[in-house]
């Protein structure tokens, strides 16, 4: 049996839509999340000058002792191609209440230590930060460097709607919170 065209098209209709919401509900869920911690920008074009804040965003301060960070990795092609922060991160998960190193890193960051947001990711049940250090830090070898985090915040539920930002903020903001 046929179905008439017009029962077809409305519901493909419908589907797009929900398909639609779904992804705006996505979006908005990560410009308010952006809203609240602004993205910071750090320049690699200069080697001399690299990791350095340039544009300004959230700035976050560390709640926790020895939280695992890699030093700041710029790569480049060859000498006529940019330069780029390679996304090399040291991943903490955070689920439950509990911070859990998921990739180590060869630096500790203590518990103070002044953070910037490069980056804002939602995924399902899942919403990722990345950082760096707003300063450079101490590494083993004396020699002061930038640090890299990637802080994995893990939900219960799906992430799929606005009001699901008021949660999302009170779980980063117990680790990560904001400075004035």
């Amino acid at each position: 049996m046929k179905a008439p065209k017009r029962v077809v098209v409305s519901m493909a209709l419908f589907l797009l839509s929900i398909g639609v919401s779904a992804a705006i509900a996505d979006e908005t869920l990560v410009e308010l999340l952006k809203k609240r911690f602004p993205i910071s920008r750090i320049d690699v074009q200069n080697a001399a000058v690299e990791g350095t804040v340039v544009r300004p965003g959230a700035r976050l301060r560390l709640e926790v002792d020895d939280v695992q960070a890699k030093r700041l990795r710029v790569t480049q092609a060859n000498t006529k191609s940019p330069r780029f922060h390679t996304p090399d991160y040291a991943r903490v998960g955070v689920t439950a209440g509990q911070l859990v190193t998921l990739e180590p890193g060869e630096l500790k960051l203590r518990k103070g230590t002044e953070l910037v947001v490069l980056d804002i990711k939602v995924q399902a049940d899942t919403v990722r930060l990345f950082t760096h250090t707003r300063e450079p830090v101490s590494s083993a070898g004396g020699r002061p460097v930038y640090g890299c985090t990637e802080f994995v915040f893990r939900f219960d539920r799906a992430l799929n709607s606005p009001a699901d930002a008021a949660p999302v903020q009170q779980a980063i903001e117990r680790w990560l919170s904001p400075i004035s």
